[in-house]
């Protein structure tokens, strides 16, 4: 048997109100309660929304991934919160742009996934890749602005003035047209000539890149060789400079010393003469000196002994006597010898 229990089923009943109320939001939000399981949100700055609005379709290399979900102003910009599906990976530079997908002039929000990194959830595209595309109302408008402001009669000036030029340049219209003429057959002519050009210039052009290397290796040498041009310029220069200054040098120093120097060349020539007149005298014994190394040579060659006659060294009358003695000469010679007299 049932009894009633009163103050206790307060709070199962609240809990069962609770419950039914969740039951009944999600039935009707479903698709939202499922979107937050099922996407990311990202957000982009934007210049100008340019008519985007919430509820446009987002396009990943032109499939529908997501959403946008706000469109606010946010600093002058024009910040758009938009979600994607979580299985879609947007690179961390990534970029956005909202280009026209009708002719009615409807909006989509096209993203590019870009680098290598990862967007995380609530991340933000700057504003640097972002683009808007512009409205058609927009430029109606602007050519409407502007072609209020245009100046009726100063227009109609204009075109009354280039009218009367055009008739003044009339006659030589037709010549010039003339000339244009000739000019397209004369190159219409030359059309097989110029075929076989553009086909050597694109010969050309192959063998060029088929040798790029062997080009860059070149220019790259080249640089070398200027670079050590450069460097022996640059010595060479400094080699004249110093060369300037040693000059400028040795010229003070002969003007400073000029008075001390003068005597110093002076006495410098007369030795340069004396030593070539002893020069001369020395060419001139050289062939006596080789008739005496010739007569020495005839007293050496004999043998052990050395024979020489020298003439005039002692007066043979004083000598004479002794060697009559040492060899044994009788009757001795007289000490000394009577000079004979001069004949008269």
């Amino acid at each position: 048997m049932l009894h009633y229990r009163g103050a206790h089923l307060l709070r199962p009943g609240l809990v069962g109100i609770v419950v039914m109320v969740c039951v009944i939001l999600i039935g009707l939000q479903s698709q939202k309660f499922m979107a937050w399981g099922t996407t990311v949100r990202y957000q982009a700055l934007f210049g100008e929304a340019a008519g985007l609005a919430v509820g446009d379709d987002v396009i990943v290399s032109g499939v529908r991934v997501g959403t946008v979900q706000k469109v606010v102003l946010h600093n002058g910009d024009a910040l758009v919160v938009f979600s994607v599906n979580s299985t879609i990976r947007l690179g961390a530079d990534s970029s956005a742009h909202i280009k026209t997908s009708s002719l009615l002039g409807k909006r989509d929000l096209t993203v590019v996934s870009a680098g290598t990194g990862r967007m995380r959830s609530l991340d933000t595209i700057p504003a640097s890749r972002t683009s808007s595309p512009y409205s058609l109302t927009d430029a109606v408008g602007d050519l409407s602005t502007k072609t209020s402001a245009i100046d009726i009669d100063s227009l109609n000036r204009s075109l009354d003035m280039l009218s009367s030029t055009l008739n003044q340049i009339a006659p030589q219209v037709g010549p010039a047209f003339d000339g244009l003429t000739q000019l397209s057959k004369t190159i219409n002519s030359r059309n097989e000539s110029l075929r076989q050009l553009l086909t050597g210039a694109g010969t050309v052009t192959s063998v060029l890149a088929q040798r790029s290397e062997q080009v860059n290796t070149l220019i790259l040498n080249a640089n070398a060789l200027v670079d050590v041009l450069a460097q022996r310029r640059q010595e060479i220069v400094d080699l004249l400079a110093n060369t300037s200054a040693v000059a400028k040098q040795l010229s003070g120093l002969v003007a400073d010393n000029e008075a001390a120097l003068g005597p110093t060349l002076d006495r410098l020539n007369s030795i340069a003469a004396m030593l070539e007149k002893n020069r001369d005298n020395i060419g001139k014994a050289i062939p006596g000196y080789a008739k005496v190394a010739l007569t020495q040579g005839e007293a050496v060659s004999g043998g052990r002994f050395y024979n020489a006659y020298v003439a005039n060294l002692i007066d043979g009358q004083d000598i004479q006597p002794f060697i009559d003695r040492a060899f044994g000469v009788n009757p001795p010679a007289q000490f000394p010898l009577p000079h004979p007299e001069p004949p008269r």
